[in-house]
């Protein structure tokens, strides 16, 4: 009797809402102390809206490392992607047909920031020939910037810099402050703007590149697009949606072109290993 009611419970969720669910992978970047439970709690308002917006059951799956990130986009194995490096989701919409759902609102000029002793006689880029220069993990978008803008502005004497990695940004003022780098990058203006009150400086700063793009995959139909598009540009509309945006810690969405970032990728994909 318990397995006919429970079947029965089955059947019955199936038909309000279908027993396929869309995949929604969220990552918020490799270099920020965050949980995978973390995820999961925080973007449950979402994944409640979006299934009765979409009339599908929506799941929230945490993906910290991008790799598999960039992995499940080309295999297709995600609806939605919420993604902070730039590189891996301007390659998923390049490469794998993703779409750009909207842009993250605060978060569509990252910029890496060269730091710099007070008494350090790095003054530009040129300087950096035969440096050390401090990173967060490599196949983070802050390093994918730093290595990106050392190619652009050395040329072939890019190939001279040796890169330190650490797992977090917020190690970078630390390797600089005892000279275990000559220069430590950092995406985090938290981060830059306590290293110039302590007395720092920030020698020169990458050009700008969104990061924390929302794609869509390219099997998602027109009028699904649509309405997750208005869904996440209104959320900041309304006193419901901006308790939601409370509890993802952002400020809103914005709607951009996904053909204008095309330029983007190429200017990035240069410093990508």
């Amino acid at each position: 009797m318990k397995k006919f009611s429970a079947a029965l419970a089955a059947v019955f969720a199936c038909a309000s809402i279908p027993c396929t669910a869309m995949v929604f992978a969220v990552n918020e970047g490799a270099t920020y102390r965050v949980s995978e439970a973390d995820i999961q709690q925080k973007y449950k308002p979402v994944a409640d809206d979006l299934s009765k917006l979409l009339g599908q059951k929506v799941t929230i799956v945490s993906v910290p490392e991008y790799k598999t990130m960039a992995e499940g986009l080309a295999a297709g194995r995600y609806d939605l992607a919420y993604i902070h490096p730039s590189h891996v989701a301007l390659n998923g919409m390049a490469a794998n047909g993703y779409q750009l759902v909207a842009l993250t609102k605060g978060f569509t000029d990252y910029r890496a920031h060269f730091l710099v002793r007070a008494d350090s006689p790095v003054r530009a880029l040129a300087d950096l020939k035969s440096k050390k220069v401090g990173i967060p993990s490599p196949d983070s978008i802050t390093s994918v910037l730093a290595r990106t803008t050392l190619r652009e502005s050395l040329k072939e004497g890019a190939e001279t810099v040796a890169y330190v990695p650490t797992r977090y940004q917020d190690a970078i003022p630390f390797m600089v402050e005892h000279g275990l780098v000559d220069v430590g990058v950092t995406g985090s203006d938290a981060v830059a703007k306590a290293w110039t009150a302590a007395g720092g400086k920030i020698a020169f700063s990458s050009k700008t590149v969104p990061v924390k793009l929302l794609l869509a995959a390219k099997q998602v139909k027109a009028d699904e697009l649509a309405a997750m598009q208005g869904y996440f540009v209104g959320l900041d509309q309304s006193d419901k949606g901006r308790r939601t945006l409370e509890t993802i810690e952002k400020k809103g969405f914005v709607s951009f072109d996904g053909e204008a970032l095309t330029a983007v990728n190429r200017w990035i994909a240069t410093g990508v290993k």
